[in-house]
């Protein structure tokens, strides 16, 4: 569903632990306050590549089986990566959009989004954990217009895991930059997972106008 290969994951499911509990070693606090019927988890974006996205889902799967299968929404710039956008779009990356996420939260999915966008994994390593620009306010507009709540998510490691050491020119291949990064370190990774925070009962998306 959405251009998720299942065979692909079960087959890549050995490397995708190796990196999880071994090479990372991550740490999730918080799991247990994602709701059942869907939710918005919103975190930021760190490392030269996004994957933030792909660890935050099987820290989901691994910690609240009892949910439906998350899945993460990725920027357009990821889509158009060579190889990037296909493994990941067949890993369970779907392209960032009001109706794709209505559509998830509508399955009772956790959706888990990174607002800061290409401008996130774009930051230079010296510049890390800093919180870019959360575009439109597009998630809280999706809160409104769909009744779920939002979970702040905060990642730490992968800054260190993928620093961004330098761009290249990318677009020949349709892409802002190509990213020169090392191959991904082996730095600790702690997810925490605040608290829910509804939405005010008669809110409404023209409130944000």
């Amino acid at each position: 569903m959405y251009g998720r290969d299942a065979r692909l994951s079960e087959a890549v499911a050995p490397l995708v632990d190796f990196l999880y509990s071994r090479w990372f070693r991550v740490e999730v606090e918080g799991a247990a306050h994602v709701p059942a019927g869907g939710a918005l988890l919103v975190a930021n974006h760190a490392g030269a590549l996004p994957l933030d996205g792909p660890i935050l889902h099987e820290a989901l799967r691994r910690e609240r089986p009892d949910l439906p299968d998350s899945r993460w929404l990725a920027e357009d710039q990821v889509f158009y990566a060579p190889l990037l956008g296909t493994l990941f779009n067949r890993l369970g990356a779907v392209r960032a959009s009001p109706d794709s996420a209505t559509r998830l939260l509508a399955e009772g999915r956790p959706v888990l989004i990174f607002p800061e966008g290409i401008q996130g994994i774009g930051k230079p390593f010296r510049e890390r954990y800093r919180l870019q620009r959360f575009g439109r306010g597009g998630f809280v507009k999706l809160a409104l217009r769909t009744r779920r709540p939002i979970l702040p998510v905060a990642i730490m490691g992968a800054e260190e895991t993928l620093p961004l050491l330098g761009k290249l020119p990318g677009g020949f291949l349709g892409v802002p930059y190509l990213p020169v990064t090392p191959v991904p370190l082996p730095a600790k990774w702690r997810i925490r997972i605040g608290e829910a925070i509804d939405v005010p009962a008669g809110a409404k998306e023209t409130d944000l106008s």
